[in-house]
């Protein structure tokens, strides 16, 4: 039998403590990820999961073979990385988790690039407009938008941007552009929702020592930043994203900045990976890849 798929479809159980999270990590059904562990069991004549409809956790010998077992796929992981190196190959399936918005502006039209440099390299791209977080998708590499809080992966920070706001000359030709502020307040803002709070987030601006909070009014609030440039450049009102993702439609006047002396520092553009070491070296061109592609220094 093949000895190595069942026993990472059971650890991916025994992370998540779900099987349909485990189907998803590894990008397989869930009936395939229970038919591995079943497999599994079967061959070494034990139960290593107890299962309920509504939760499932490991069972005394569980424990004691997921251990091991993961010991035993770090050391595998790590010799493959070690022999590749010496090789000079960088080759393997490589599984990518991405911030939708920052991805389509910045990742995805310079990936090419990376597809040309290694071609041996088999890639799988999930796209998230929430917080990606590899250690929930079972990615290689995940490029979040905010802060690495993450203790298991290591993190390399990439770069930031700040926080602007635009509207179409539509919109501004029916409204004058505020000059302060102040002033947003008689205008429709299209708003962020916040899940944590259950509202959207407030405007926060700086000038210098400068600081200004503008309460969110709640007339039209989006969840995703694509729907959020969308109705900016259809005139619905003003918007506030960060300046590398509008700066297109700026460039092409599809939007006109409002506001440019207020502005606020934006997230940090982190790159979530491995704590393995070496780290793979598939793993580590995706990576050097993304530092390249947001200006970042070469690790």
């Amino acid at each position: 039998m093949d000895r190595i798929t069942p026993i990472r479809a059971f650890l991916a159980v025994a992370d998540s403590g779900s099987f349909t999270a485990a189907a998803r990590r590894m990008g397989v059904s869930r009936s395939a990820v229970t038919g591995h562990v079943q497999e599994l069991e079967k061959h070494l004549g034990v139960q290593l999961l107890n299962r309920t409809t509504r939760r499932v956790w490991l069972t005394r010998e569980g424990e004691r073979y997921a251990e091991r077992a993961s010991l035993l796929l770090d050391g595998l992981a790590a010799l493959d990385a070690e022999m590749q190196t010496r090789s000079g190959r960088t080759e393997g399936s490589l599984h990518v988790e991405m911030s939708e918005s920052v991805a389509n502006a910045r990742v995805i039209p310079r990936l090419p690039e990376f597809v040309r440099s290694y071609p041996d390299i088999a890639l799988r791209i999930s796209l998230n407009e929430g917080v990606v977080d590899p250690t929930v998708s079972g990615a290689d590499v995940g490029l979040r938008v905010g802060p690495p809080r993450d203790s298991s992966l290591r993190f390399r920070l990439l770069g930031r941007g700040n926080y602007i706001m635009a509207a179409s000359p539509a919109y501004l030709a029916l409204h004058e552009a505020p000059r302060h502020p102040d002033e947003l307040r008689r205008h429709r803002l299209i708003e962020f929702w916040n899940p944590d709070s259950g509202r959207p987030y407030d405007w926060q601006l700086n000038k210098g020592r400068q600081a200004v909070t503008i309460a969110a009014k709640g007339d039209l609030i989006v969840d995703n930043t694509r729907a959020g440039l969308t109705c900016a450049l259809s005139g619905l009102g003003i918007y506030e994203d960060l300046d590398f993702l509008l700066a297109q439609p700026l460039a092409e006047k599809r939007l006109s900045q409002v506001l440019p002396d207020w502005r606020r520092p934006g997230p940090p553009i982190v790159a979530l990976f491995t704590s393995r070491r070496p780290t793979p070296p598939h793993v580590k061109a995706f990576v050097d890849f993304l530092a390249a592609v947001f200006g970042a220094p070469r690790g």
